[in-house]
Parts: C-alpha cells; structure tokens; sequence
C-alpha cells in the first residue's frame, strides 16, 4: 500500500493517508501491551471512521452515488487493530486501481448537512472526493495522536499535518536564495 508516481495524485494522497494509519498502529505495537490496548480503544472509533470513509467511496465508484452517511460501523474495526488494518488494505487496493482517466468522472454525493436528517446529493466527481478523503483522514489521524498522547503513548507529530502545512513548512524553513 505505498503511493507511488503510477498513482494519480489525488491517489497517492489517499494512500499516503491510509499509510499513516499503519504507522500510527505500528507504533502502538511497538507499546507495552496495556498502554497500547488502551490507546487503541480511544483511536479505534476515529480509525472506524476514517475505514468507513473510504468503504462508502469505493462502494459509490459502481454506482456513482457515495453516501457518506451509509457506513458500516462496524465494532470489530474498533476493537481488533488487525481486522483494521485488513479491511484498510482492501479499500487502499481498490484506491489503487483507480486511473487518471477516472478522476473526471462524475459522482454523486449524497449526505446529511443539517440537524434532522436533512440529506443532500451534489455532483462531484472522483478526483474531488479523493482530496476529500486524504484531508479527512489526516485530520483524523491529528485527532487520533492526541488521544493516543492522552493514554501516554507518544506518536510522531508529523502524520497529523496536512499536506500543505507540510508543504508551508518546508519552505518556510529553506533559506531564501537572494
């Protein structure tokens, strides 16, 4: 599951999120096992969510209707780190089948916008959703290193900012050539 230069770019920003998550679960693997168990019961449901994300996209990809609101929700991602990451790897190949000539291709969205189950559906198209999805994910993941911090587990700061944050940055810290 690595983003590379095969990849159109708003995919390889999807990978790269899903890439994170395994970091993210790395390191807690890396814990004494109490510390970790109990990480991951604060990060799991983010992480539920975020896997719930990326299911409802590819779902929507045959048909051409993603609702965001028709996650699964499934527990067992919550609570079993390996059945997480399974399931993430099965929607990041599907993310990975996904050419440039797609990303044009029209979508609809459908999703609650309001209190009391007000739902919409506006046109998109994949390329839109799929930078949707990375920037969702990566906020997640900012979520899920604090809560992590909170259980006493210390996660690299850098798999929360986003990918312009990174970018500003970058160039902040170069030297201007002048």
């Amino acid at each position: 599951m690595t983003a590379s230069s095969e990849h159109p770019v708003a995919v390889q920003g999807c990978l790269e999120a899903c890439r994170r998550c395994r970091v993210l679960l790395q390191t807690l693997g890396e814990q004494e096992p109490e510390s970790a168990r109990r990480a991951y019961r604060a990060i799991g449901p983010q992480l539920r969510h975020c896997l719930d994300h990326f299911i409802c996209f590819v779902r929507g990809l045959d048909s051409g209707v993603v609702d965001y609101d028709a996650r699964d929700r499934d527990e067992r991602v919550e609570r079993d780190p390996q059945y997480f990451t399974e399931q993430l790897d099965a929607a990041a190949q599907r993310l990975q089948s996904i050419d440039s000539g797609a990303l044009r291709r029209g979508l609809e969205v459908r999703q609650e916008v309001a209190p009391g189950g007000r739902a919409r559906t506006v046109g998109t198209n994949v390329e839109r959703e799929l930078m949707f999805l990375s920037s969702h994910t990566i906020h997640h993941i900012a979520i899920m290193t604090l809560l992590a911090e909170s259980c006493g587990v210390s996660i690299r700061d850098d798999l929360g900012v986003a990918f312009s944050t990174a970018s500003f940055m970058e160039r902040a810290s170069t030297p201007s050539a002048t």
